[in-house]
């Protein structure tokens, strides 16, 4: 009786057989002490590593990696050395025609100028494919050596039917401005940090320009609308080859995927070309 009266007069007096125990933290609450900087424990969660995507400074452009930009290397490796065969069957033919007279007769006949037309057709077709079904054709064995063969040939026929209309001097002229232009076109390309592949509406205003000069050509005849034709051919040309080797070198706002190897080695051998021709227009000498 007393230990009822004893817990109602003080409520909160545990009864005298009640046992207390001592609270213990578990083992896996352990504190740590904060750190200095603010507070985090030394198991609180590390940020992800961020990628570098500081810009190259010997003209490579942007990459993450080392290892992409080898493999980019790789790849502008291939590229020329693709476009130094196509160079070399290029000139080969163009000295076919210079110094063999019976072919150089036929390309200047009539036969051979609907040849050239039908040529001209071709290439347009060839560059429409390459353009329109680039992944399905320059990508697949053997359509993509196909197709490069077939456009190689064609580029090169028409370098060296035009080129059989003027003078061995003049052609050998415009062989080596040609060569100094795109080599010093594609240095500039490389080392500068200006990109040319924003510039496609510029690109796009001055191949109107140049069609409606190329119109103009046809119906005047004039030798004057022709000259400023043929300089502002040339003038574009090498920008498009500034355009294209920057596309090829990658790191910029637009860039040529790496499979792309055959298509990218046919479009420079294609500004060359022009760049050679409208080269030649603008400062050879006719037969």
């Amino acid at each position: 009786m007393s230990h009822d009266l004893n817990t109602f007069n003080n409520p909160s007096a545990p009864p005298s057989d009640y046992q207390s125990y001592q609270l213990e933290q578990p083992d896996a609450y352990q504190s740590y002490p904060l750190s200095q900087a603010g507070g985090s424990s030394p198991q609180a969660a590390e940020s992800p590593p961020q990628a570098n995507n500081a810009t190259g400074t010997d003209g490579w452009g942007d990459f993450s990696s080392l290892d992409g930009k080898e493999i980019r290397r790789v790849f502008v490796r291939n590229v020329y050395a693709i476009l130094m065969i196509q160079l070399l069957v290029g000139f080969g033919i163009i000295a076919l025609f210079h110094f063999t007279p019976s072919i150089r007769a036929f390309v200047r006949s009539s036969s051979g100028l609907w040849l050239y037309l039908a040529l001209i057709i071709a290439f347009i077709v060839i560059c429409i494919t390459l353009v329109c079904c680039c992944q399905c054709a320059s990508r697949q064995f053997p359509a993509n050596l196909i197709i490069f063969g077939m456009g190689t040939l064609l580029m090169s026929y028409m370098m060296g039917m035009v080129s059989a209309f003027y003078e061995t001097d003049s052609v050998l002229i415009a062989v080596g401005i040609t060569a100094f232009v795109c080599l010093g076109v594609t240095i500039f390309s490389f080392q500068t940090k200006y990109d040319f592949t924003s510039c496609c509406g510029v690109l796009f205003v001055i191949s109107i320009a140049l069609l409606g000069f190329s119109i103009a050509v046809i119906f005047t005849r004039s030798h004057v609308v022709y000259t400023i034709y043929a300089g502002l051919g040339a003038v574009a040309f090498s920008i498009y080859l500034a355009v294209d080797t920057q596309l090829i070198m990658g790191g910029k706002r637009q860039e040529i995927s790496g499979e792309d190897h055959i298509a990218a080695a046919y479009m420079l051998y294609t500004d060359i070309v022009n760049v050679f021709i409208f080269m030649l227009e603008l400062l050879g000498k006719r037969q």
